[in-house]
């Protein structure tokens, strides 16, 4: 029995345009196959030339590095909205410690003179290390407070966070434990904030 040569075609066809959207929506960051597909990184990036261990040890970070790459950028969208909501565009200045302003003011310093790289952010509060943003909620409770149970919840997690975090970003592996307390925490975080 010999295969209609249109049926084929029409098959290939809606293969090809089923892979493209995949790839599309992988592209918007709609994870459709990163958990089960070991080629979805290499999609992003080519990594070929990385042994095999490189390889697995990247992938198995890679959810707790997009975890904490939303999560971070959350808190940071959070405090600005909050802060500029009760304050005003003098939020900066008024609600944060002149101790993290001048680290903030230090490193746009730095990064003007590499003209040449991408600057982190058009605001100041992208270039606060994670610590930082618990330091200015803390400081300035009174504008989170209807948000979060009690302060110590939030910052107790936030700083158990920070730990793990810190892990992810200088490229090393967290366990499985670890990696069930970032989902769990930032479930937590999703179902408190909204």
């Amino acid at each position: 029995m010999t295969a209609n040569p249109a049926l084929v075609r029409d098959w290939l066809f809606k293969g090809m345009s089923a892979e493209a959207r995949l790839d599309e929506l992988e592209s918007e960051g709609v994870a459709v196959r990163a958990a089960t597909d070991p080629g979805a990184l290499q999609r992003v990036m080519s990594l070929e030339e990385f042994s095999p261990e490189i390889r697995r040890a990247a992938m198995s970070a890679l959810p707790a590095y997009l975890a904490f790459f939303c999560l971070e950028n959350a808190v940071r969208e959070l405090v600005e909205e909050r802060l500029r909501e009760a304050i005003g565009s003098s939020w900066w200045e008024d609600c944060v410690s002149a101790k993290i302003q001048g680290k903030v003011a230090e490193r746009r310093e730095k990064e003007g003179v590499n003209r040449w790289h991408v600057r982190r952010g058009a605001q100041e509060i992208y270039y606060t290390d994670f610590g930082d943003l618990v330091a200015i909620i803390r400081n300035n409770w009174d504008k989170f407070e209807d948000l979060f149970p009690d302060q110590n919840w939030l910052i107790n997690r936030l700083n158990e966070l920070e730990a793990s975090r810190n892990v992810i970003a200088h490229s090393n592996k967290l366990d499985q434990r670890e990696m069930d307390r970032i989902s769990m925490y930032v479930q937590d975080w999703l179902r408190q904030v909204g």
